[in-house]
């Protein structure tokens, strides 16, 4: 996948790019185990779903391709066939309550409907039996109440588009639940958590786009129904990529931000289906050639990471990294992000790869997304988000990946913030509280009310008891200022953090007070400036390998006391590339 000099503009190339890195994956293939090569690690999932989501996952860039390089499909197809056969000893199983076969389902309802002629129409009578009773033993189950309605509903869609028996009743089901997720200017909620995060473009609006495509190729009783939903989910799509289009840096690269980092460029699949509605870009002020834009740099800046680890895409985020990973996150889940590569199911006379490419990733501005409780701004290159919205509080490291005052697209973000500050490591753009008698560390991990007034982030957060803190944030000119307003019955140490660089610092014993809070990387400067209030400048490293996007990072700081009462501290945070 590292193709460096590529530039992602033509078909061709980038036809070049994807069909070598499935080769090599399909090279491995045990297609009568129905998986991929042997995995040396795991998920919470058994191994037979494990088989089944390397083989589904690889679908996602394998079948956009199928006509160009059907021989790659064919390999994975009969892999699909001994898998979907009961009587076969490689049977990935039926899916049973929230089971990760549901997931997975959803990629083989895709090659169903937009590989048909080289996948379904391929298969004999009873193999296209074996795969239709499989897909159907999905319907009756029990599923998480978030983005996976989406599943269940392209498979139910696959079906239909086929002629087979289908649940029309649990397909209206589903999409209701979506539709009761929707907050408004494209976004979407996923779940009762509330999260905003990188599930909209890469699964509510990605599957919403195919779901738009497959409508009419099927006429029956539900579709005047399913086309007011299509209609529905392609406007929404535009809406969100006028306001997603900022969390994209000048370079390409995303805003590190929320879950499911290791699905890197699984996003930018958005890009090249939106640009099949023009009329609907146009609404938004956007065009065809935005997209192109969009999703080409988005490509490129991945190309240059080294995220290919023993032959494929490694669990991490620009560098193997298991601390950051999700239980959910097994070897085969990084394929994921081959939605990215959806584009190259567009012929080359597409107005999608006649586009030339546009100055939006350019263009430095700065949005209130008041769905979201989330301010986003793009300054000399750099996008940054501020955020207000709510944590996924059952995932690991959920709090550093969602409840930071700030995410970047230059600097990354760490985990295990805390974890180790006793030994002298600390994460980004964090307010380290200790607790005056017990000692233990904290930081925002819970929001007790966050609101968006006047073009500021307000949120009240209560590191212990006895202390609550309101934070406000906004943009001058695209750069952070941070206000603390503390009211705390205790004297508190504390610890104020900025963004992240590529550079190293020991910090061992004492923190060493410095003249200024400024770090130089070898590619992003990172600088705390105290405008208000007592503290210390000092910089401090990060916990090696807790940064996603460096390996060995550091951060600016702001040390000091908090005294007992009514205090106020304000900041600015600078952020810029070398």
């Amino acid at each position: 996948m590292n193709h460096n000099g590529v530039m992602y503009r033509d078909r061709r190339e980038t036809v070049d790019v994807l069909s070598a890195f499935i080769a090599s994956q399909v090279s491995a293939m045990r297609p009568e185990q129905a998986a991929l090569a042997e995995a040396t690690g795991r998920a919470h999932y058994d191994e037979k779903a494990l088989n089944l989501e390397g083989v589904a996952r690889l679908l996602w860039g394998a079948v956009p391709l199928a006509n160009d390089k059907p021989e790659l499909l064919n390999v994975l197809l009969q892999a699909v066939i001994n898998g979907v056969n009961p009587e076969h000893d490689a049977y990935w199983g039926e899916p049973v309550d929230f089971s990760q076969r549901c997931v997975e389902m959803s990629a083989i309802a895709m090659a169903i409907v937009d590989g048909e002629y080289l996948f379904f129409d391929r298969l004999n009578t009873t193999q296209q039996q074996h795969l239709i009773i499989w897909l159907q033993s999905a319907t009756d189950i029990r599923i998480p109440n978030n983005n996976w309605h989406f599943f269940r509903v392209l498979i139910l869609m696959a079906l239909r588009h086929v002629g087979a028996e289908y649940n029309a009743t649990v397909l209206q089901r589903d999409l209701l639940e979506i539709d009761n997720m929707y907050l408004g200017d494209g976004w979407y909620r996923d779940g009762r958590s509330g999260c905003t995060d990188y599930y909209n473009p890469f699964a509510f609006h990605y599957y919403g786009l195919l779901f738009a495509r497959w409508v009419n190729t099927v006429t029956d009783d539900l579709s005047s129904e399913l086309n007011q939903y299509a209609q529905l989910f392609i406007h929404r799509a535009a809406l969100f990529a006028q306001n997603f289009a900022l969390w994209t840096g000048e370079d390409g690269a995303p805003i590190a931000y929320g879950r499911s980092m290791s699905y890197r460029f699984a996003g930018a699949g958005i890009w090249s289906e939106l640009a099949c509605y023009p009329a609907a870009l146009a609404r938004v002020s956007l065009s065809v050639s935005d997209m192109k834009t969009l999703w080409a740099a988005t490509l490129r800046w991945w190309s240059e990471q080294p995220i290919v680890s023993e032959g494929t895409l490694s669990v991490g985020f620009t560098y193997p990294n298991l601390i950051a990973s999700e239980f959910y996150n097994s070897p085969m889940s990084p394929l994921l992000a081959l939605k990215g590569f959806a584009a190259v199911r567009l012929p080359e006379g597409h107005p999608f790869w006649q586009a030339k490419e546009s100055q939006i990733i350019q263009k430095s501005t700065q949005v209130a997304l008041e769905k979201n409780k989330q301010l986003v701004a793009r300054h000399n290159g750099i996008s940054v988000l501020l955020t207000g919205a709510p944590s996924a509080a059952e995932l690991r490291n959920s709090h550093d990946k969602y409840l930071k005052f700030a995410y970047s697209s230059a600097h990354g973000f760490g985990v295990e913030a805390l974890r180790w500050i006793e030994q002298g490591f600390i994460g980004d753009n964090v307010m380290a509280c200790q607790h005056p008698e017990s000692k233990a560390w904290s930081f925002r991990n819970q929001l007790l009310t966050a609101e968006l007034r006047e073009q500021q982030l307000i949120t009240v957060w209560q590191p212990f008891e006895g202390c609550v803190i309101e934070t406000a944030q906004w943009f001058e000119q695209g750069e952070e200022y941070r206000r603390h307003t503390i009211d705390a019955q205790h004297d508190f140490d504390f610890i104020l953090s900025g963004h992240a660089v590529d550079t190293w610092v020991k910090c061992i014993g004492e923190l060493e007070a410095l003249t200024e809070a400024r770090l130089l990387g070898a590619t992003v400067i990172s600088e705390l400036q105290l405008l208000n209030g007592e503290g210390q400048y000092g910089v401090m490293p990060c916990a090696p390998n807790t940064n996603i996007r460096y390996a060995q990072a550091a951060v600016p700081v702001i040390h000091g006391k908090v005294a007992k009462g009514h205090s106020v501290m304000l900041m600015k945070v600078i952020t810029a590339k070398q």
